[in-house]
């Protein structure tokens, strides 16, 4: 192809973000704002918000009505194709997508439901890049069944090295929890390689992935990757908040005892597990009470945006855009970058030098450009770059090179006036 015909498909492509962008109507409402922090949460393009709207505004009505009640129908109907959209994009059963409030309350409730899967000196693996909820929760519970909890090593790319597993993982290792794609780094762990060398090693040891900063960026399939358990979150992935996902193996599930009570579970009258609740649908076992409903209307219609875009694409363009403020702010004096060189796909890590994050970010905030400064929940940042507090950009299909240029030239000013930072306090 000609010079003409790429710059023509160059047009397309840059037309094509711009449409999409426009789906989404923060950018309306905050015409002057820079949003960098979709890490932290996505945007909601129209049609989410819409279908929100529409469960209160044309249905309103719980799915436990009786009878045939076409709203009610209509609104089992939807939990039912949500179930169905989630379990497709992942390659895992509809039976098997539970909705639950968050990602923290699904790791909450399968490390407490796992509680008796653990024995004195078993052996419970984690890594460095975790989010606070999946340290936490497996450390409480380890604890509490004097178990152990330790970390698997990562390699010189700070993702978790496949070739030292053997000298960690062993017949008395029950659980290896960890990240699909890391919230600080952004750095992408192979989770059908580790996994398979998990299993090799020991057939036993349940797999568990927190999938929530890679369902919207990357595909994943959990039967492909023999996992047992994977969580995320609506809001990360162009949904409402308030409603989280856990997929759980069948086989595994069915072995976990029953942790919840109410809403359609019950004890029998010798104060036993009724023999009918023995044949509900795996769901019930973790939901209980009115589900989320709203925000199930929300997410069929976040998958269904999801689903209309190519995650290649998607992961693509944002590379680019990763590249693009790469280049960008390696161009800036007194900064540090730290996962320039790694393999990721949204996320760009850095400080100032003499210069607090919080600070950075707080005078950024103040000029409408919105980023995260922190240890963004992950309590071993430090281990990882030698600081505590760090400032994150991160991008999604609805950013422009553009909003990065705004974002360095701020930086620029703080850089050339450090008392900028002072006086904005």
């Amino acid at each position: 192809m000609d010079n003409n015909g790429n710059q023509i498909l160059k047009k397309l492509y840059v037309r094509k973000m711009q449409l999409i962008r426009n789906l989404f109507p923060f950018f309306t409402q905050q015409n002057n704002s820079v949003y960098l922090d979709s890490a932290a949460t996505s945007l909601k393009p129209n049609t989410v918000i819409q279908a929100i709207r529409s469960y209160y505004e044309k249905y309103s009505i719980n799915s436990h009505s009786e009878g045939s009640n076409l709203l009610a129908q209509k609104v089992r109907q939807t939990i039912s194709q949500t179930r169905q959209l989630i379990a497709e994009k992942i390659n895992a059963d509809p039976e098997e997508i539970i909705f639950l409030p968050s990602t923290t309350y699904s790791l909450n409730i399968l490390a407490l439901s796992l509680k008796d899967y653990l024995a004195k000196g078993d052996k419970v693996f984690l890594t460095h890049l975790e989010h606070s909820s999946n340290c936490y929760i497996w450390q409480d519970i380890a604890q509490k069944k004097e178990a152990k909890v330790d970390f698997l090593p990562l390699s010189e790319e700070f993702i978790i090295d496949i070739n030292k597993l053997e000298n960690y993982i062993d017949k008395k290792t029950k659980i290896v929890s960890f990240v699909h794609m890391s919230n600080s780094l952004g750095v992408i762990n192979p989770v059908k390689e580790i996994s398979e060398k998990i299993k090799e090693i020991n057939p036993d040891c349940l797999v568990i992935i927190d999938a929530c900063q890679s369902i919207a960026h990357l595909p994943i399939n959990v039967k492909e990757w023999n996992i047992d358990a994977l969580v995320f979150s609506g809001h990360k992935v162009y949904g409402p908040t308030g409603i989280g996902v856990l997929w759980i193996k069948k086989e595994v599930a069915k072995k976990l005892p029953n942790l919840l009570w109410g809403g359609g579970k019950k004890f029998g009258p010798n104060n036993s597990l009724a023999e009918k609740n023995e044949y509900l649908p795996l769901s019930r076992k973790f939901e209980v009470g009115t589900l989320p409903l709203a925000q199930i209307f929300g997410l069929k219609a976040a998958f269904e945006f999801l689903n209309n875009l190519d995650i290649k694409e998607i992961s693509d363009y944002e590379k680019k855009l990763k590249n693009y403020a790469l280049d960008k702010l390696k161009e800036l004096e007194k900064i540090i970058i730290y996962n320039q060189r790694l393999e990721t796909v949204d996320i760009v890590l850095f400080n100032l030098k003499d210069c607090h994050a919080h600070d950075v970010a707080d005078y950024l905030g103040k000029n409408n450009i919105c980023v995260r400064a922190g240890n963004f929940c992950c309590p071993y940042l430090k281990e990882l770059v030698g600081m505590e507090a760090a400032i994150r950009i991160s991008f999604f299909i609805y950013n422009t090179k553009e909003e990065i240029d705004k974002l360095v030239e701020i930086l620029k000013k703080i850089i050339q006036e450090p008392k900028l930072l002072v006086l904005s306090l």
